[in-house]
């Protein structure tokens, strides 16, 4: 290796480290789903795909327990992104028709979509899948088309995606709390998480 490739080599491992450390999720935006008080001590920040198998169970099984104990009290915030997974295309289309719903039904919409999403898989009929995602967010079969037609839908979560994984996130489902990454795959392991920051505040 000649000596101008190993300072080349030296300049970017010097240059990484603290960009590492300093590492952080980006802030809130309009563009993010959030449920639960904005004057909640914590902040859930989960990263979602409409379809990954493992978001699904997250989002039916370990959510609903996670909601009655922390967002129904007051005691967490959930802010919502996402990061479409395999086939993209189809991730992205759920997520576009979760984000055209009312943000009050997002959670309706994502519960939806996640319910169907075994049979959408076994019998491919996407179309299918998305009104049902769609209809639990309380929107008809037009407003769906228009949401799907409009580029701009699709590039906002692309983008978001984006965002995803300059934050390092490269799957699904991940879980940020207050900024810091967690294991929340179930209740006891989000509960670790929580109580001492709770217990501290």
């Amino acid at each position: 290796m000649t000596r101008f490739k190993l300072l080349f080599l030296a300049l970017l491992l010097s240059l990484s480290a603290p960009v590492a450390a300093m590492a952080q999720i980006a802030p809130e935006t309009a563009q993010d789903r959030v449920v639960g008080s904005a004057s909640a001590p914590l902040t859930l920040t989960v990263y979602l795909s409409t379809t990954c198998p493992h978001c699904a169970r997250w989002h039916l099984d370990v959510y609903p327990l996670i909601r009655s104990a922390y967002v129904d009290r007051g005691l967490v915030r959930v802010v919502y992104r996402d990061l479409p997974t395999s086939p993209q295309r189809v991730a992205s289309a759920g997520a576009v028709i979760a984000r055209c719903a009312a943000e009050d039904r997002y959670e309706d919409v994502m519960d939806g979509l996640f319910r169907d999403q075994s049979r959408m898989r076994a019998q491919g009929d996407v179309d299918a899948w998305l009104i049902a995602g769609g209809t639990a967010g309380g929107l008809d079969v037009l407003a769906m088309s228009a949401c799907l037609a409009d580029p701009a839908n699709f590039a906002a979560i692309e983008a978001a995606a984006t965002q995803a994984l300059y934050d390092g996130v490269q799957g699904t489902p991940a879980f940020f709390l207050n900024g810091r990454r967690i294991d929340a795959d179930n209740i006891e392991a989000f509960d670790a998480a929580a109580q001492p920051l709770l217990a501290g505040r």
